[in-house]
């Protein structure tokens, strides 16, 4: 029943979707929350004033997904997980199947992320342009044996197009990761710009970078994408 109402919720208009979802869910959005026409099959859903979920993501098998104040997911993402109670990755017994969004964080276009285990975006930051994955397992080679560990984007980060990042690894706050890059191993410095397989640091971003310093960005997005949201279905009817 529970799985008929979210694929339900897929065709249901904006208002009547987000009765559906407090009442017979018993997930929270805020009134000024917009939920777009997206697959989304999670075990807890909030989102906090003037978050956005825009269409045609599809967002499944994650025990929580949380969108606090401004934050964002665009559309034609790729969300997935495993439940916890699954009890597939016996190795991991601590793992946690959960996407969690700072405030006016983002994801934006394309983009594949794996939530075997947490995926934590800090205030701010933000997994740009098109196409990065982002992976939270991975075959323990030495064991013969499958793993997870959560991956961190510090606050005000930016990762640019096309970029990996690997499970366990962590984006410091307040740098920026060149388009293409391979996260492979934790890194640390902030103010810094990483590029390359594996990501190195290339140079130090000052302080005053506007970037850096960002702020409510995610309202004027949100409203962009709810209106391309309903200029699509105008044309559909």
């Amino acid at each position: 029943m529970r799985s008929a109402l979210q694929v339900l919720l897929v065709l249901l208009p904006g208002s009547l979707k987000r009765l559906v979802a407090q009442r017979l869910l018993g997930w929270e959005i805020h009134p000024s929350a917009h939920l777009g026409r997206s697959l989304i099959r999670v075990g807890r859903l909030t989102m906090g004033p003037n978050s956005s979920i825009g269409p045609w993501n599809v967002i499944q098998g994650l025990d929580e997904l949380h969108l606090a104040e401004g934050a964002a997911i665009a559309t034609r993402n790729s969300i997935t997980g495993i439940p916890g109670t699954s009890g597939i990755f016996t190795h991991s017994p601590n793992r946690r199947p959960a996407l969690v969004m700072g405030r006016f964080s983002m994801i934006t276009n394309a983009h594949e992320i794996d939530c075997s285990d947490l995926v934590e975006f800090a205030d701010y930051a933000v997994l740009a342009g098109f196409r990065s994955q982002i992976l939270t397992h991975s075959l323990n080679l030495v064991q013969d044996r499958f793993v997870t560990g959560p991956v961190q984007l510090g606050e005000h980060c930016a990762v640019m197009s096309g970029c990996t990042i690997l499970s366990g690894m962590q984006v410091p706050p307040r740098t920026i990761i060149s388009a293409g890059s391979v996260i492979t191993t934790k890194l640390t410095a902030e103010h810094t710009f990483y590029r390359g397989n594996p990501a190195e640091a290339v140079r130090e971003l000052p302080p005053t970078l506007k970037y850096f310093h960002r702020e409510g960005l995610q309202h004027q997005v949100a409203a962009e994408i709810e209106a391309w949201s309903a200029a699509r279905e105008s044309k559909r009817r």
